[in-house]
């Protein structure tokens, strides 16, 4: 209870901070009843609130949360501390399928972007599902996601270097970037959010067990290829949301399921609960430190996250190093 009250204080002060805190300085607390009215077109630090920071705060917390919860879930089921959602080539697909739109197409829309990152991830996802379906190994969907993800990145560099513009719109999205949301991704993104979380809530019934191992799962009832499909594909819907409203942010669902372990988050919902909620804080955290850091400059989340996360994977490693079993 104690656990809970503080993560949900910490979400709410932060949310708050977000709005608050930017490039312009002159926001105020009452500047937040901007939020349950239309600000007045003279009123520049209310259109400040609900036009930019808004969408960007909830931008924040829904990616956040998202790669947080998948993270969980990609943890438990390859039963591999270090696993991340991007480990079976969502991110490399979601990335591919913008790239090759703007190649075929040419330049198009923010929100345009959505749908072919959507194909591209949920594609990459029953690729991996396909070849790991087969087995009753984790390890063949971890060898399959890193497989993928290889073969799409090199198809992704190979149409980066024949377009110079499609070069320029994957390098302002493959960062992370919070600050060009609008409500038009985030109505895009927050179904496939809840349809993720209600995924994840069936799924979390089943991982208990499997985390246990196949055999003895099976001994106990439970149905593999309906445990690992609802899984999949609650990991595959959070962070195809996560990639439409915030890009393709790296670590967080690495770092935010360890931090939910070492505050005791045990059974698989709970853990997948907290995560998510760590995972928000963690990408809204970062956003905000981007922004005061360096007045009149803005550092990417996806930035800071990458420095963080990078430097757990390191000690991660270090530690199962010295705990092989």
């Amino acid at each position: 209870m104690i656990r809970s009250t503080v993560i949900v204080a910490g979400i709410l002060t932060l949310s708050t901070a977000s709005l608050l805190l930017g490039a312009r300085s002159g926001v105020t607390p009452g500047d937040l009843a901007a939020l349950f009215k239309s600000p007045a077109i003279t009123d520049a630090e209310g259109i400040v609130v609900r036009e930019l920071r808004l969408p960007r705060t909830l931008a924040a917390l829904i990616a956040g949360a998202a790669l947080g919860m998948a993270g969980a879930l990609i943890q438990t089921l390859t039963r591999n501390p270090i696993a991340d959602p991007g480990l079976l080539g969502v991110n490399a697909g979601a990335a591919l399928g913008i790239v090759t739109t703007v190649w075929i197409a040419g330049p198009i829309s923010q929100p345009a972007m959505v749908l072919p990152a959507l194909a591209g991830a949920l594609l990459s996802l029953l690729v991996v599902w396909t070849i790991g379906a087969s087995s009753r190994s984790p390890l063949t969907l971890i060898l399959a996601g890193v497989a993928l993800t290889a073969f799409l990145s090199a198809i992704l560099r190979g149409l980066i270097l024949l377009d110079r513009h499609v070069l320029d719109v994957y390098r302002g999205w493959a960062v992370g970037v919070l600050d060009r949301v609008t409500f038009v991704e985030l109505q895009l993104g927050a179904p496939l959010f809840l349809l993720g979380c209600v995924l994840a809530l069936v799924a979390t019934r089943r991982l208990d067990t499997l985390a246990l191992g196949e055999d003895l799962a099976i001994t106990l009832g439970t149905n593999l290829l309906l445990g690992r499909l609802f899984t999949l594909g609650s990991i595959g819907v959070l962070a195809t949301a996560a990639v439409i409203v915030a890009g393709p942010l790296v670590f967080v669902g690495l770092v935010a399921p360890h931090i939910a372990r070492a505050i005791h988050a045990d059974d698989t919902r709970s853990l997948t609960t907290v995560s998510g909620c760590l995972g928000a804080v963690l990408v809204l955290a970062s956003d905000i430190v981007g922004r005061i850091i360096a007045p009149g400059y803005v550092i990417e989340a996806g930035l800071w996250i990458s420095l963080i996360g990078g430097v757990f994977l390191i000690v991660a490693v270090r530690r199962e190093g010295r705990n092989p079993a």
